[in-house]
């Protein structure tokens, strides 16, 4: 489980967090005895500093202690701009992000394969020769003529389609063992 931030704890330990965060703390703070005493040590340092502040002299001239620290403040920042600034460290990417782009690539490929344009049915267009695979074997349609290669004493162990426009099916005789090849190529 990761533990809350020192800030978060010091806010939470002055009750200055914001209610789901100071929820999410005070749940933590319940099962790690770790981040409890840190809210208990924050916890007695407010009351210390508390008790100190009631202790400043009744003169204590507010506005020069302000413009001291602006002061302070401007000496520091006019430092800050001569040291080279340190490198912020990658962050790690979250799950919940991950999770989005996984799902947005997939909404975006689901998109674009459902949208990409299919060649027509070449039998439904009645244009060229078409080449099919059925339950009896290769099967060549032209229009309204047929060529059916099949092999009636067993089922085909492989079926191999080729983009030039030809099939293979492979068969293996149940008896024999003696294995058949119908090749067909289409041009």
């Amino acid at each position: 489980m990761k533990h809350p931030s020192e800030v978060d704890l010091a806010l939470y330990s002055g009750g200055d967090l914001p209610f789901w965060r100071r929820w999410k703390v005070a749940w933590h703070a319940r099962g790690c005895p770790e981040c409890r005493r840190e809210a208990e040590r924050f916890r007695d340092e407010t009351n210390s500093i508390a008790g100190a502040a009631s202790e400043l002299p009744d003169d204590l001239n507010w506005d020069r202690l302000a413009a001291e620290m602006r002061a302070n403040i401007r000496v520091g920042l006019q430092a800050a701009e001569c040291v080279a600034p340190a490198e912020v460290p990658a962050r790690a990417m979250n799950w919940r992000v991950a999770v989005a782009l996984a799902s947005l690539a997939l909404v975006v490929v689901s998109g674009f394969w459902l949208h990409a344009p299919r060649p027509p049915d070449m039998a439904e267009t009645g244009a060229g020769v078409v080449l099919s695979a059925t339950a009896e074997g290769l099967e060549l349609l032209d229009e309204d003529r047929a060529l059916t290669l099949m092999h009636a004493s067993s089922e085909p162990v492989m079926l191999s389609v080729n983009v030039d426009g030809a099939m293979a099916e492979h068969y293996v005789d149940d008896e024999t063992g003696m294995v058949t090849i119908n090749n067909v190529y289409v041009q």
